[in-house]
């Protein structure tokens, strides 16, 4: 059977490392892998700007159901010393996983258009954050982030969600721009 596990390897190589598991690894050993992505927001100028980023710097995930047979091709070729195992990802986590970046994990998390009071208490949240609104540990409105706190992969894990404003106007970036 299938399932979704994680590949750990040095932060901001995540594309490389899922590129070179695409190109030497035997195409039956596994079906998707994905460097996971959300949607950034900042401003610049005035103007809001929405780029892509990994939403896990140092993993990428793989779909497979031969993780052992995938293990060993890894550790026999000489291309791939920063993966030492393939670790199942835990049905809860990919729930959220799958909440955050749709059913195949192949959509970014997307932006979250807040609505405020006069006090900066969220009213309205129409998008992805609206689900953990509860677990916001800190919200920086200047920055247009949430940070989120969850369990995740074993462990209370931070997680950035990009967020707008009403008075931004509506949220529809024409393109998103990869970075880094």
């Amino acid at each position: 059977m299938e399932q979704w596990y994680l590949l750990k390897t040095v932060p901001g190589k995540e594309q490389r490392g899922a590129d070179l598991i695409k190109r030497a690894v035997t195409p039956g050993l596994f079906k998707e892998c994905r460097v996971l992505r959300k949607v950034k927001v900042f401003r610049s100028g005035g103007a809001l700007h929405f780029p892509e980023e990994v939403l896990f710097p140092g993993y990428f995930f793989i779909r497979t159901a031969c993780p052992k047979a995938l293990e060993e091709e890894l550790k026999r070729s000489g291309d791939f010393p920063q993966f030492p195992s393939v670790i199942p990802v835990e049905p809860a986590d990919l729930a959220f996983l799958k909440d955050i970046c749709g059913e195949e994990l192949e959509r970014p998390m997307g932006v979250t258009r807040l609505i405020l009071d006069g006090d900066n208490r969220i009213i309205r949240a129409d998008g992805i954050l609206n689900r953990y609104l509860d677990r916001i540990v800190k919200l920086n409105l200047h920055r247009r982030f949430a940070l989120v706190e969850t369990a995740l992969f074993g462990r209370i894990q931070p997680v950035l969600f990009g967020v707008t404003l009403e008075q931004d106007g509506r949220f529809c970036p024409v393109r998103t721009v990869r970075a880094g």
